[in-house]
């Protein structure tokens, strides 16, 4: 009788003792076999696309491109890929950002080995959320008011993937010429991009407009 070949997991925090903390952890369980590990959002985009792994944990604050962002480029180079976010936030915020990104799971860097073991074979084999930490009636209740015209989550879903990388980047304090660098676009692109944003959130300044993403989950800040 042939084994069942173990599934194949790339891990991504911009921590290198959690990465070494999650691969050793993993490593305890003949179901998984990681395949690599990387330490900000691009080159997890990067990786996935190559090796195609059969999952991807992904940190939720990591530099480059947060785990919101990677997760919505992988998805859609390939929707078929599970990817989970192991995160030390736990705002519901965050939660809501991560399910419409199209993640299979948001666990908390507090959930025990075994539940995370779980966790991670349910998000391979089923194609409901995994959010053990937030009760599933209230998270219903959430996702459910996103077609609220008055609901910021309406808005929020009107923005592009490239405005929403833009809009990060904003956050993070860059300018449209620093944008403009790491995007390979023009600043005049930047310009636009930014307008648009502002337009489809009905915000009127870059102060606001911060202060809104930091409040609707959509950018990710050191605690």
């Amino acid at each position: 009788m042939g084994t069942t070949a173990p599934i194949t997991v790339l891990i991504a925090d911009d921590h290198a003792l959690v990465r070494r903390g999650l691969v050793h952890i993993l490593s305890l369980y003949p179901e998984f076999s990681v395949v690599a590990e990387v330490g900000n959002g691009k080159d997890a985009v990067t990786k996935a696309k190559e090796l195609m792994p059969d999952l991807v944990m992904m940190d939720l604050n990591m530099p480059e491109l947060n785990g919101i962002e990677a997760t919505r480029l992988i998805k859609k180079h390939d929707v078929s890929i599970p990817v989970v976010i192991v995160s030390a936030y736990d705002d519901i915020g965050y939660v809501v950002q991560v399910f419409h990104s199209g993640a299979n799971g948001y666990l908390l860097k507090t959930t025990d080995p075994e539940d995370l073991r779980d966790a991670l074979l349910e998000a391979t084999n089923s194609s409901d959320f995994i959010c053990p930490h937030v009760p599933s009636a209230q998270l219903r209740a959430v996702l459910n008011n996103d077609q609220n015209h008055s609901n910021p989550q309406y808005l929020i879903n009107q923005l592009t993937a490239r405005e929403r990388e833009i809009l990060q980047l904003v956050a993070d304090a860059k300018s449209h010429q620093q944008i403009a660098d790491l995007l390979n676009i023009s600043v005049r692109t930047v310009d636009t991009h930014h307008n648009n944003i502002l337009t489809k959130l009905g915000i009127h300044d870059s102060v606001t407009l911060v202060t809104f993403a930091i409040k609707n989950g959509l950018v990710v800040l050191n605690k």
